[in-house]
């Protein structure tokens, strides 16, 4: 049952190593349209054991019209601080956003009017990546998917592919989280690892379970990403990740073919991107080439590592067909 003074909404931040990002998205929580008092922000700080914590001396600084709590998550990992965020929370909806994210006034306001006039269970907005600093490599459209979301519907629409939710703008019922589990922890970001599908995986297993989510483009954040994370080497890891955290995905609910990606034909698109893109000094190609084999090496690596493990697929419908690697 929730508490008399329960705020409406509790927003979950889970931040490591980035105190100043923490203070600038706290500005931009102050300045939304939906009012103070129907809100409360938990920040987790997800920063490793120790006697100086900046993120909690940063916060304390500065006063806000909502309030506010800072909590310490020592488990490293963003699935590991968001789950410890929302645990604590206290409001009946719990957004979801990271530290470097800049909502809109109105994003508060519209992921609570389409989760209460459509009655899901989740929302998830619409996440406009930038690049301030311009890019190492020119991005294909593939290659800009690595940083979020590139194709969103005119209006509401269910999360289903082609569109996914990202975990930097998401809010779902807390209640019913709780019930059906929250982030696996081994799957997203966790210190220099860079895992993800915490949040896709969690909006699978919800509606498998039931329970519908919604894109609403009209809430809207702005994502910064920088040249650093627009080079080979970060595409290389961010293909590796996303292959192990894929793979691991089976182990607890069906997941869609256009996730996974991973067959003969695939590994044919592989060899003709890495090939034309040495032939014709197509770099973009070449890389996106690069990440696809990494992604698609890794993920067969962690099934079978997975296997020996005696950790079968959740699904047998999800188990290797005739054509596929």
């Amino acid at each position: 049952m929730a508490e008399p003074d329960a705020p409406l909404v509790s927003v979950v931040v889970s931040a490591r190593g980035n105190a100043a990002a923490v203070t600038d998205l706290l500005g931009a929580l102050a300045r939304q349209s939906l009012p103070a008092q129907l809100m409360e922000v938990v920040v987790v700080d997800n920063d490793p054991p120790g006697r100086i914590r900046p993120i909690a001396n940063a916060l304390r600084q500065s006063t806000w019209p909502f309030e506010l709590r800072v909590l310490q998550e020592p488990k490293p990992g963003l699935s590991a601080g968001r789950n410890r965020g929302i645990c604590a929370a206290r409001g009946r909806y719990v957004a979801i956003t990271d530290p470097d994210i800049t909502p809109q006034p109105e994003w508060l306001r519209t992921l609570v009017a389409a989760a209460q006039e459509e009655g899901v269970f989740a929302v998830g907005g619409r996440s406009i990546v930038e690049y301030p600093q311009g890019e190492v490599v020119v991005l294909t459209k593939a290659l800009r998917e690595c940083h979020g979301a590139v194709d969103w519907p005119q209006g509401r629409e269910p999360a289903v592919w082609p569109y996914w939710v990202t975990g930097c703008n998401l809010m779902f019922e807390r209640q019913t989280a709780l019930e059906i589990g929250l982030f696996r922890t081994d799957l997203g970001r966790r210190g220099r690892w860079m895992g993800d599908c915490e949040d896709l995986e969690f909006i699978d297993r919800a509606r498998q379970l039931g329970h519908l989510t919604l894109i609403e483009p009209k809430a809207v954040v702005c994502h910064p990403i920088y040249r650093p994370e627009t080079t080979l080497r970060y595409f290389l890891r961010q293909g590796a990740g996303h292959g192990v955290c894929v793979a691991r995905m089976h182990l607890s609910v069906r997941v869609e073919p256009a996730a996974i990606q991973a067959g003969w034909a695939a590994v044919g698109d592989v060899a003709a991107g890495l090939v034309q893109g040495w032939a014709f000094l197509d770099r973009s190609r070449a890389v996106e080439s690069a990440r696809d084999l990494a992604r698609i090496t890794t993920y067969h690596a962690e099934r079978w590592r997975l296997r020996l493990l005696g950790r079968r697929p959740a699904f047998c419908a999800e188990l290797p067909t005739k054509g596929s690697i």
